[in-house]
């Protein structure tokens, strides 16, 4: 036997409300005051023919006080019994939590796995007892409850499962599911309770389960009186196709120039399929149309399009496949920012030779601002490049530039740092090249905030050559392994041009907090670029110089392009317009006020939100609920600004784990796995079990105070019977006051 309400505390009152009567009889008969006289002896010794028969009917009432109050007591505490004991001795009722995935690859197949859920839900809730407690959760990275201890009515339930109609577009966060499971599971008021998972079983979640995914289930199985299972649905195969990255590539993005972008279409079934066709658009316009072939099981095949942009600012980029078996993942969305024109500052800190007719004497920065330039066209040329010395920097205004090189700068003034700052957080591009100038403890020092990593000390090959690696040893690139574009651009290029390139000087480093390595060298895979996010800008570092003093880069065919590829990338920033649906994202609104109300435009319609701060960025906050583009109109002299919210890939894996294999792993923690096509009523009947006592108790506790009541009356009554003299009358009124009290 077991108890739902806490036992110390309602035994305790239940002891108290006995003792009462008692206390009370005992009260009554210490505090009589008898007063002896002549003419009360008379009478005293004919009541007492009749005090036992007295007595003896006030320990029965008392008696029956007492046991009234020790049943209500006892309900109170709400006693249980287990399922094996006879179904007259209690309420048989049961609690129960229906946790049904809505994670996206629910919405698989013909018939969804999702509505195979939801009538695996009904046959759960048919079992249930009307009025008994029972919660409805949909699980997915954003767990929703429907209904949450609510008294068993089929029609609600019934209704409430109906108005979903659909998954969620997020994907499933076991951990996070659970813990509100144990929460549901701890709040149901029942001696018998029960937690139902019902699933895909989908590989991602369930094949290998983290150590707080496991953890979580086990304590949950634990509890007192709790089942769970685990109700995998049957599934319709496992093929799908789907988009799962949408980029742009290469190219320039600025305005009526061309650019290209990549999808990724994978086959994440069994079977080579073929793909058919995926459709571009470009501000909802079709603009173009790619075949994509034959595509092998658990293989990747990128379709590439190249596109001319006319008009500037964002532009909403899509890419969809046809109609398959799981619809969800089949759009891509990405938000690009086409420019008219970049303005980049390049800061020289060599001033010791600028020659300009002999490559060879060509110092400091020329080298990058002879790449940016690319074509000389004048004041009509989309890239304007300025080229000062370091003493000169404090008199710019930072403000009118896109882009900041500096190239060898020895130091800089706390004041110019702050300005650097400021100008980066707000959404400028900073690029460093060090040099012989460059001290590793001033820059530490002075640009911890802005740096991707910190300097140790220049380093070089033994018997390194002296000017560019023209001769003796030098170091080669080493093997590509980031996905950033700067990353593709060389990772594209031949091997036998790559090993052209040869170093014979760096700046050692290591990694910041938020750096990330792009390219590193032959020797201990050293970094050479490093990029770091910082507010709403960028930074990016070369460990070596820009001109030909430490490398031969600066001549490489690659210099070029990874400096203009580095000019769009730090101006449009196309990587980070792009987050999971359902993760908190904001829009950057610089130049906004604070509180200033805005509307929004969502996939499902337009909003009005409100303008924040974060920290020095000026946004507004997106509640990502839905895959497609979110986006703040332009008004004045505000541009449009845009974000992509996108499914997240991995859960485009509709492959599932085995019923037997999960079972094997799930039974050991006391988990039931019920399989598809057994009769989930017949797991139910199996386990479920318990009774309640309470409303019986206090039925007993009730009629057996009405019977003391009765039996009262009836005593006093009776012994006024055929008794007219005073004795009588005046024994019948002691006693009758006595039961009274």
């Amino acid at each position: 036997m077991g108890f739902i309400n806490a036992w110390q505390l309602w035994l305790g009152l239940g002891i108290a409300g006995v003792a009462v009567p008692i206390i009370i009889h005992l009260l009554y008969r210490k505090h009589r005051k008898q007063t002896d006289w002549a003419a009360m002896e008379l009478l005293r010794r004919a009541m007492v023919i009749r005090s036992g028969q007295v007595k003896l009917e006030d320990y029965i009432i008392l008696a029956l006080r007492c046991l009234a109050l020790a049943l209500i007591a006892w309900a109170l505490l709400r006693p249980t019994v287990g399922k094996d004991s006879p179904g007259w001795i209690g309420e048989p009722r049961v609690g129960v939590v229906v946790a049904i995935d809505a994670s996206y690859s629910m919405n698989h197949g013909t018939v969804s796995r999702f509505e195979k859920a939801k009538a695996k839900a009904s046959e759960i809730l048919a079992t249930v007892t009307e009025g008994d407690p029972v919660s409805v959760m949909l699980m997915s990275n954003r767990p929703e409850i429907l209904l949450r201890a609510t008294g068993y009515e089929p029609k609600r339930f019934t209704d409430a499962l109906d108005a979903v109609k659909d998954p969620t577009p997020y994907r499933l966060s076991l951990e996070r599911n659970i813990e509100r499971l144990d929460e549901l599971a701890s709040e149901l008021d029942a001696p018998a309770r029960e937690c139902f998972l019902i699933t895909d079983a989908q590989e991602l979640d369930w094949a290998k389960l983290s150590p707080n995914g496991r953890e979580s289930l086990e304590r949950l199985a634990a509890r007192d009186n709790v089942n769970v299972f685990v109700v995998p649905v049957s599934t319709d195969g496992d093929d799908n196709l789907s988009i799962t990255e949408l980029s742009y590539a290469s190219g320039s993005l600025r305005q009526s120039e061309s650019a290209r972008f990549v999808a990724h279409v994978a086959n994440q079934g069994r079977e080579a399929t073929n793909g058919g066709m995926v459709e571009f658009f470009a501000n909802e316009k079709l603009i173009s149309r790619r075949a994509i072939g034959k595509v092998d099981p658990g293989k990747t095949t990128p379709v590439s399009f190249v596109h001319s942009f006319d008009t500037k600012g964002d532009v909403r980029i899509r890419a969809r496949l046809g109609k398959d078996e799981l619809t969800t993942d089949n759009d891509r969305f990405a938000v690009v920012n086409i420019r008219s024109k970049i303005n980049i500052l390049c800061v020289d800190g060599d001033t010791t030779v600028t020659g300009a007719g002999d490559d060879a004497s060509r110092r400091g920065v020329t080298y990058a601002v002879t790449a940016l330039r690319l074509k000389m066209r004048g004041p009509d040329s989309p890239v304007q490049v300025t080229q000062i010395e370091a003493p000169d920097m404090s008199q710019e205004t930072l403000a009118s530039y896109d882009i900041i090189l500096m190239s060898d700068v020895p130091d800089v003034s706390p004041e110019m740092v702050e300005r650097l700052e400021q100008f980066t957080e707000r959404g400028g591009g900073l690029i460093f090249f060090v040099g012989d100038q460059v001290e590793a403890e001033i820059y530490n020092k002075r640009f911890a905030k802005l740096l991707p990593a910190e300097f140790v000390e220049t380093i070089e090959p033994r018997g390194a050559a002296t000017s560019g690696g023209s001769g003796g040893e030098a170091w080669n690139f080493g093997t590509i392994i980031s996905s950033h574009p700067l990353a593709m651009i060389a990772k594209d290029l031949p091997k036998e041009l790559m090993d052209t390139a040869r170093f014979s000087k760096v700046m050692k480093v290591k990694a910041a907090n938020g750096g990330q390595t792009i390219l590193s060298l032959s020797e201990d895979n050293t970094p050479l670029l490093l990029s770091r996010p910082v507010g709403e800008g960028t930074v990016l570092l070369f460990t070596t110089s820009a001109d030909r003093e430490w490398s031969n880069l600066p001549v490489h065919p690659l210099y070029t392009m990874l400096l203009q590829q580095a000019a769009t990338n730090l101006t449009s920033q196309p990587d980070t317009r792009k987050v999971t649906v359902g993760e908190p994202a904001e829009l950057s609104l610089a130049g906004r006020k604070v509180g200033e109300r805005v509307d929004m435009n969502k996939p499902e319609g337009k909003v009005n939100v409100t303008v924040t701060q974060n920290g020095a960025r000026i946004v507004a906050a997106v509640d990502t609920d839905l895959i497609g583009i979110y986006e703040v109109p332009g008004v004045d002299e505000f541009p449009t600004v845009a974000i992509a919210a996108n499914v997240d890939p991995d859960e485009s894996n509709v492959r599932v784990v085995d019923a037997g294999a999960l079972s094997n792993e799930l039974t050991p923690a006391g988990i039931e796995v019920v399989e598809p096509g057994d009769a989930i009523t017949k797991a139910i009947e199996l386990v479920r079990g318990g009774a309640e006592l309470t409303r019986r108790l206090l039925i007993a506790g009730i009629v057996i105070f009405l019977l003391q009541s009765l039996l009262a009356r009836y005593f006093t009554h009776r012994m006024s019977e055929g008794e007219t003299d005073v004795i009588a009358s005046l024994q019948m009124s002691r006693v009758a006051a006595a039961r009274r009290s």
